[in-house]
């Protein structure tokens, strides 16, 4: 229908679960995860790793890392703790809190002080709306990230050569430039023009530093976007390709199953029935 408003949802900025299992299955999310392993051991798998985990373990998991844990063998009881957190729960756009973490990893595993740990139980004795929970669960994530800073446990986002900050610049400039720009036409021209650096130099940089060629990087951001538009709004796949820079339809399409192992309209499927699912909790 020609006049139909479209309902934008938004994500969830934070949420908290304790459960005595975990994903099995190779899982991808659109959300930042902080994961406690309050009992058992077990293997965890993240891209192309697979780490140990055991008992008072903190996992720090990446937006769209495809991940899964398997526990140990033998191991009979097992319980985690998870917060899942969008980017929005640090603030709005030009908050230095949100910028700086932005531009930084944390550690996979974390080491924390074991009052943080006592935090997540309490959390877990609380009824799920307690009042004041989510700003409870948003200082412990401030906790968490703090904390990993004051003990070095992060790298910065674009850590090419220690000695080379100019070309720390440049790659910081490409990022921000592509993440304002993401929805539009993005040439290599442009991006090379914030950097004062030659094609093959900047290139070179580009891929020491984020593990991906240009136009890689463009992509897996917009779909990254996309996913959050499949999954929070009701725009068709062809409107939803468009806002996020794709002009071609098949070569969205294409992409997308390339990065999420589905087609898109698979994802917004299996993603609406969760979140439907969990918001009827």
């Amino acid at each position: 229908m020609q006049n139909e408003q479209r309902i934008v949802r938004q994500p969830v900025a934070v949420s908290f679960s304790s459960q005595n299992s975990y994903q099995e299955e190779p899982l991808r999310q659109i959300e930042y995860e902080i994961l406690f392993i309050k009992k058992g051991n077990g293997k965890v798998y993240i891209g192309n790793t697979v780490s140990d985990i055991s008992e008072g373990d903190f996992i720090f998991i990446n937006p769209f890392e495809e991940h899964f844990l398997k526990k140990g063998r033998g191991v009979l009881e097992f319980h985690c703790y998870r917060i899942l957190f969008d980017i929005s729960a640090l603030g709005s756009e030009n908050d230095p809190c949100r910028l700086f973490f932005e531009g930084i990893r944390l550690c996979r595993f974390l080491t924390m002080p074991p009052e943080l740990a006592q935090r997540f139980h309490n959390i877990s004795l609380m009824k799920k709306k307690s009042e004041g929970m989510e700003v409870i669960l948003r200082s412990i994530i401030l906790d968490v990230i703090s904390y990993a800073i004051e003990t070095d446990q992060y790298e910065r986002f674009s850590q090419v050569v220690e000695n080379e900050k100019r070309s720390l610049s440049a790659i910081d400039n490409a990022i921000h430039y592509i993440r304002e720009n993401y929805s539009e036409s993005i040439s290599l021209g442009a991006i090379l023009k914030l950097t004062n650096y030659s094609k093959s130099h900047f290139i070179r940089l580009f891929k020491e530093s984020t593990g991906m060629n240009v136009s890689e990087y463009i992509n897996k951001y917009r779909i990254e976007k996309a996913c959050l538009d499949l999954i929070y709004t009701n725009n068709n796949i062809t409107e939803i390709a468009t806002s996020n820079g794709f002009n071609n339809i098949q070569y969205f399409s294409r992409k997308f199953k390339e990065y999420m192992n589905c087609t898109p309209k698979q994802y917004q499927n299996k993603k609406k029935k969760l979140i439907w699912r969990q918001d009827s909790l």
